[in-house]
């Protein structure tokens, strides 16, 4: 019975601290898949990252480029 509480209370906690990231940081996903980190892109060279994503078009993704200068410098 001890080693069932012990692993509910890590599950609670881990769901709790996964909580209060995502408030507290709450661009953080969005960081992540601007990155690359999250593997939703097909490749990391310039030329996939420079190209509109789906439902952008050619000015909104230069206007959001233009908002992470340290992820898109080559493409600006």
């Amino acid at each position: 019975m001890d080693k069932k509480k012990l692993l509910l209370y890590l599950v609670l906690g881990l769901v709790i601290v996964l909580l209060l990231l995502l408030t507290l940081f709450p661009g953080m996903i969005y960081a992540l898949n601007d990155s690359g980190v999250l593997g939703n892109s097909v490749g990391n060279s310039v030329s996939d990252k420079c190209t509109p994503a789906l439902g952008y078009s050619v000015d909104s993704w230069k206007e959001h480029m233009s908002h992470h200068p340290d992820i898109y410098e080559g493409c600006l």
